[in-house]
């Protein structure tokens, strides 16, 4: 889950944003009649919360994002130490059906102004949380257990070439050679595609590699391949 810092209004004082999405990512599946995501609050405090889905465009606003989702509330306020639930419906026009597609979900927390700092100059920060929404479509030819049996990996001396022959994104947050961790970050593979990764040292074919990925829990899955 990424997060964005917004400087709503810089003055003396300070109010922060205490409200986290409960999940790193969130699946739809697209026999479901609609998917909930929730948000706690961990503040002493009620916050505001805006809440949006873009299509990638990590600048989006809510005026500014078309995808075919409705999402239900779209400002709501969440107690403090309490919860709010989100509520996802599909509008039914993803043209793509073979294969999975990404979209974010947007939460900007705007924090109240505590009533001692009320008339007073503060500054107050808003806090946006962003998590992988996944549309999932039903009938894929490859099971989601399946999906690492389709990855390939690809010796190219300094580089690896990693292949994705699944309908599903594929997340990856390490690929192991011995100790050695290839990813200066995480790295995530579209469906039925490929991407070139650049390594220090020479990869040569039937190396052993270490593939950790992450499930729809965000929980990381290791799996063994051999570099062809």
């Amino acid at each position: 889950m990424r997060k964005y810092l917004l400087l709503l209004l810089l003055l003396p004082g300070l109010c922060s944003a205490n409200v986290i999405i409960s999940a790193t990512r969130a699946i739809y599946l697209s026999d479901k009649k609609e998917i909930a995501v929730q948000l706690l609050n961990d503040g002493a405090d009620p916050s505001l919360v805006q809440a949006w889905i873009d299509n990638g465009n990590p600048d989006s606003t809510p005026e500014t994002a078309k995808v075919p989702f409705l999402l239900m509330p779209p400002v709501v306020k969440v107690p403090a130490h309490g919860g709010q639930q989100l509520r996802v419906k599909y509008l039914g026009n993803i043209p793509i059906q073979d294969r999975e597609s990404v979209y974010y979900l947007n939460v900007l927390d705007i924090p109240p102004v505590p009533e001692n700092l009320q008339g007073k100059n503060v500054m107050q920060l808003a806090i946006r949380s962003r998590i992988k929404l996944f549309f999932r479509p039903a009938g894929l030819k490859i099971t989601l257990n399946d999906m690492i049996s389709h990855l390939t990996l690809t010796a190219m001396n300094k580089s690896i070439l990693i292949h994705n022959a699944s309908p599903y994104y594929l997340t990856l947050s390490a690929l192991r050679a011995g100790k050695e961790n290839l990813l200066s970050e995480g790295l995530m593979v579209a469906p039925f595609s490929q991407t070139t990764l650049a390594v220090k040292g020479s990869v040569t074919r039937g190396m052993p590699l270490s593939v950790v990925y992450l499930n729809d829990y965000g929980a990381s899955i290791e799996s063994k391949k051999n570099a062809q």
